[in-house]
């Protein structure tokens, strides 16, 4: 294999659990609970306690699409450690290089990334 078309695993291996310590301490501090005295509570006029109320919702939001990404980046990891990483979940052949170094946390070539977003 031509130099360009090899992957550094353990530089690979680094990038991820880097990402993945990211995200958990971004997911860690939107779970906190709200300071004391920030009663969130919705009124006729915009407020202190409805923009907090919005802002919370929209942390809702963004913590779920952490939570997707630290799912597949945790993934990505337990390939590395199986040996299977670069190997698609989805059809069993080799996901290209420029997409893994583009997206380490990829698991699924594009043709199956696409599949599995439209089912």
């Amino acid at each position: 294999m031509p130099p360009e078309d090899e992957l550094d695993l353990k530089e690979i291996e680094r990038a991820l659990r880097a990402r993945q310590d990211d995200l958990r301490a971004q997911i860690a501090r939107l779970a906190l609970p709200p300071e004391r005295g920030t009663g969130l509570q919705f009124g006729k006029r915009i407020g202190d306690g409805t923009a907090e109320a919005v802002s919370r919702l929209t942390d809702v939001g963004v913590g779920g699409n952490l939570e997707l990404r630290e799912a597949r980046v945790s993934r990505a990891l337990e390939k590395l450690e199986q040996g299977r990483y670069g190997d698609c979940e989805g059809c069993g052949k080799p996901i290209p290089v420029a997409r893994l170094r583009a997206a380490p946390e990829s698991v699924q070539c594009i043709e199956c990334a696409r599949k599995a977003r439209l089912v």
